[in-house]
């Protein structure tokens, strides 16, 4: 029995429980997207090594929230929230030694993912043709922003880019002023790490299958242009451009946030049936204007939405916005308050008791992050702390790869575990 598969034994008898327990994914990821990606395989079970550099630290451990006056790369809010359950190694992978113990911990994983540009991997010689080399079933997640072949596989950016490029933004915001993206990184976590975790377990499940790895090529500006909803068959179908809508939509009205009594308080509600629209009008307490033929139908209420945005905007501004939320909801009608951070940690006690950890942290004495969205019957995931920065580099080396402790002695004298 080889070392590799008595150290899966070991990872399955340590979480014999969750389902990922017997995966090791070596992480060369950072920022945002490839991180996220495998948070969900480290919660699960899976032994998520993080492959760092401190010479070179991941920008997301230094950028963003993070508690005032503290500068060390381990108290980000970022990168707390998506490293959750990993392990941290750091390495100078421009030295030979530092290389070659990536490669030692290659050769124990089932799967090495990167988010850097498409030919970074390829300079360390770490691209999938060499990977095999090192272990003929590896499987090999790349997700750079272009691909890693064609014309544009060069290109960098970060989420702004992607949005721009994807036609996300040319479709969010207002039809009368520029486009306005999506505030947030949208890509970064939502579709392309998600996009990336669902073929990280196709993979597996056909290397389990056929003994057989992969190459999972997974651009990140093409997973986004999947989320662009009907905009593509719009224009190839019938050849037009799709506005920017505001809040508004083409089948519902009406469809739109409404001011609420407070500083910026609001309330989304949308109408898509004429049993809803018939809801609203006792909802609000059968007021006369809205019975008036301009709004007899969609049709009607689509050509008069200005008067009819007008119209429940009068009556929603001088009542609470949970206010209205709880009244129309009890009257079958889609409302939701626009929620800002505060109400989901102070007011949503559902979503925090699930959703949001205090995390104990050795530097600071705590910090929020998120719990493990997924819920699988028989199955509680462990979200643990995220790692300082090299925290287990001993571990891995020692443990894992069965180096001597003198020899990690220098290997840190010489700079390589940096």
């Amino acid at each position: 029995m080889n070392g590799s598969t008595l150290q899966m034994q070991r990872r399955a008898m340590n979480n014999p429980r969750l389902p990922l327990s017997n995966i090791r994914i070596a992480d060369f990821g950072w920022m945002i997207a490839g991180p996220l990606a495998t948070r969900v395989f480290a919660n699960f079970g899976a032994e998520v090594i993080r492959i760092e550099s401190g010479s070179r630290i991941d920008e997301i451990r230094v950028v963003g929230a993070r508690p005032e006056g503290i500068e060390s790369p381990n108290v980000a809010g970022v990168f707390n929230d998506i490293n959750t359950s990993k392990l941290s190694m750091t390495l100078d992978l421009n030295t030979d030694e530092g290389l070659s113990l990536a490669k030692n911990v290659i050769e124990i994983s089932d799967v090495v993912t990167n988010n850097f540009r498409g030919d970074r991997m390829g300079k360390w010689g770490l691209d999938y043709d060499n990977l095999k080399k090192i272990k003929p079933d590896i499987i090999a997640l790349s997700m750079p922003m272009m691909g890693s072949d064609g014309p544009h596989q060069d290109y960098g950016g970060n989420g702004i880019n992607i949005i721009a490029g994807a036609g996300i933004s040319s479709i969010t915001g207002y039809p009368d002023k520029a486009p306005v993206g999506t505030g947030s990184l949208y890509p970064d976590f939502s579709g392309n790490p998600n996009h990336a975790s669902i073929a990280l377990l196709a993979a597996i499940r056909y290397r389990n299958r056929t003994g057989k790895g992969q190459f999972i090529d997974l651009a990140q500006y093409e997973s986004t242009v999947s989320l662009l909803g009907t905009s593509i068959l719009e224009y190839t179908a019938n050849g037009k451009l799709p506005d920017r809508p505001g809040n508004r939509s083409q089948n519902m009205a009406p469809h739109n946030v409404y001011r609420c009594k407070g500083m910026d308080r609001w309330c989304a509600i949308a109408v898509s049936t004429e049993e809803e629209w018939q809801n609203l009008k006792k909802g609000l307490g059968e007021l006369e204007w809205m019975n008036q033929p301009k709004f007899a139908n969609f049709n009607q209420r689509k050509a008069n939405e200005e008067e009819l945005d007008e119209g429940i905007s009068n009556w929603t501004s001088n009542k609470d916005a949970y206010e209205v939320m709880n009244l129309l909801q009890s009257h079958g009608v889609p409302a939701g308050v626009v929620q800002d951070t505060e109400d989901l940690l102070k007011r949503d006690k559902s979503f925090t008791d699930t959703h949001v950890i205090d995390m104990p942290h050795p530097e600071i004495d705590s910090m929020k992050v998120h719990g493990e969205t997924i819920s699988m019957s028989g199955v509680t995931p462990k979200v643990d702390r995220a790692p300082l920065l090299g925290e287990h580099t001993e571990y891995i080396l020692g443990d894992l790869l069965g180096v001597a402790e003198s020899k990690i002695d220098d290997l840190y004298v010489s700079g390589v575990l940096k």
